[in-house]
């Protein structure tokens, strides 16, 4: 009874705001390694055949398939959404989405949920914010979409954050709005947060430098 009243009284701060912000970034990082994990099992799950349509006969690396960061960037509003895709061979993408993609977004959304009351800290932030509540959403592309660099998005999926007023209201406007059929890059630009203005000349596009970012998880 003794530790019962003292375990109370110990999460009294977790049960009024929902959990703490030490809580909530703790469970945040673990649900996003374990999307990490998740995603290496999917790919190790593949027959060579289908490894070879993933990464396009063997020019992509296994690292530019994984989706784990662009998550993240959605999270933090680095980002309105995510475009989940394999352009090598979309018809893996339900089993990748069951097995990776859905059960992390029903984690996370528990943590999003929970972040209510300290997700004010957040409150008109422009940078980079975390915990924020949040409530991520993950929707095919169903109508024939087409870029100036991809002949077409259909059946592609996105995930976006029905919370965020921005990042729903673009991407139901631009990737899943069944009469738009022509999203230009600099359109996808803001949605997925392109570094810079999208290179209009042969010049422009010599002066872009790639910028990677490197996650170490375990």
């Amino acid at each position: 009874m003794h530790a019962n009243t003292r375990a109370a009284t110990s999460n009294s701060h977790t049960a009024s705001t929902g959990m703490s912000k030490d809580d909530a970034i703790r469970r945040t990082s673990r649900i996003l390694r374990q999307l990490y994990h998740r995603e290496q099992q999917w790919f190790e799950s593949r027959t060579p055949e289908q490894m070879q349509l993933l990464t396009q006969q063997g020019q992509l690396s296994l690292s530019e398939q994984l989706h784990y960061g662009e998550l993240a960037f959605v999270l933090l509003h680095l980002k309105p959404c995510a475009i989940i895709d394999f352009s090598g061979d979309r018809s893996q993408l339900k089993s990748y989405i069951a097995a990776a993609i859905n059960p992390t977004l029903r984690d996370l959304n528990a943590v999003g949920a929970a972040n209510v009351g300290v997700s004010r800290n957040c409150a008109g932030a422009t940078a980079a914010c975390y915990p924020r509540s949040f409530r991520l959403v993950c929707a095919q592309i169903s109508g024939q979409l087409a870029s100036p660099e991809v002949a077409s998005w259909t059946g592609a999926f996105v995930v976006y954050d029905e919370g965020w007023r921005e990042s729903a209201e673009w991407t139901r406007a631009n990737l899943l709005n069944p009469s738009k059929t022509l999203i230009t890059e600099d359109e996808l630009a803001r949605g997925l947060d392109y570094p810079g203005s999208i290179p209009k000349s042969p010049d422009e596009m010599r002066s872009i430098v790639p910028v990677s970012y490197l996650g170490r998880m375990k």
